[in-house]
């Protein structure tokens, strides 16, 4: 069985050889040591006139196990959004160790974030306030995001 930190090397040289999506991860670097299990990693927001030129950035915590079980993703800065803690924690199904599968990458992590974005979970909400935005006032949801990702999310950075 291969261990966490191999699979985690292995990893970073795929998203490294891989950039067509602009994703980045690499993991934190504390103290001139390389801390394996913690990464930086950001993603352009999704293709659509809502998140248009938005760019976010999540730390993604995996587990001594990993890839038994899955990582923690949170947000770096505030999301307005249906499916993340107000602590930036994003709520995924395939982030549950009932749906994760030790098969499944960063790249797969990263790219379902970016479209749970424009595809809320209503039936799984981890913010009550916007879920409930987003249900009643669709105008007033999108207003919000937009004020959002002026104020957090308008710059890209590769780190």
């Amino acid at each position: 069985m291969i261990s966490a930190n191999e699979r985690l090397l292995t990893e970073r040289n795929n998203l490294r050889k891989d950039r067509k999506y602009l994703f980045f991860g690499k993991p934190i670097k504390n103290e001139k040591k390389i801390d394996l299990l913690n990464w930086n990693c950001g993603f352009p927001g999704p293709l659509n006139d809502l998140y248009k030129n938005s760019y976010f950035q999540i730390l993604l915590s995996f587990p001594k196990n990993y890839p038994l079980s899955p990582p923690k993703a949170f947000f770096k800065n505030f999301v307005y959004h249906p499916n993340v803690y107000t602590n930036g924690q994003v709520c995924l199904d395939i982030l549950t160790p009932e749906k994760w599968k030790p098969t499944m990458n960063i790249l797969q992590i990263l790219l379902s974030i970016q479209h749970l974005l424009i595809s809320p979970n209503i039936h799984s909400p981890a913010n009550g306030t916007s879920c409930s935005v987003y249900m009643k006032n669709k105008f007033k949801y999108e207003e919000e995001v937009r004020n959002n990702i002026k104020k957090y999310h308008s710059k890209i950075v590769f780190e």
